[in-house]
């Protein structure tokens, strides 16, 4: 805006000056997001499982830096998403097992 309180735009001046709405990024705290097979781990911790084609896990131990892991039983995605933040995980376990896939749990049909 000039001192006479116009604005000059592409098709002349313009009595008042728009006013300009910044667009604004949702920013999802990493603890609140979602993630699917494949991506990196962004913190350790306890993860749920979810996943509609079959049975898994409800819940895995992955540890930062690590990629989601598959389903076994097929090629969909598996969504994941942070329940607890295990702070410092690397350097307290002295024993891990690498998760590349999970397992399919065989639905339990109990006798009647």
């Amino acid at each position: 805006m000039n001192a006479g309180g116009v604005c000059s735009g592409k098709s002349g001046p313009v009595p008042k000056c728009p006013r300009r709405v910044m667009a604004r990024k949702k920013v999802v705290p990493i603890d609140a997001g979602n993630w699917k097979t494949g991506a990196t781990v962004p913190r350790s911790g306890i993860y749920t499982v979810r996943h509609s084609e079959h049975r898994l896990p409800g819940e895995v131990t992955l540890l930062q830096g690590e990629q989601f892991p598959r389903c076994a039983g097929c090629d969909f995605a598996v969504s994941f998403r942070l329940r607890e933040a295990l702070p410092d995980a690397g350097t307290w376990l002295r024993f891990h097992v690498h998760l590349y896939q999970l397992p399919v749990l065989d639905d339990v049909k109990r006798a009647g």
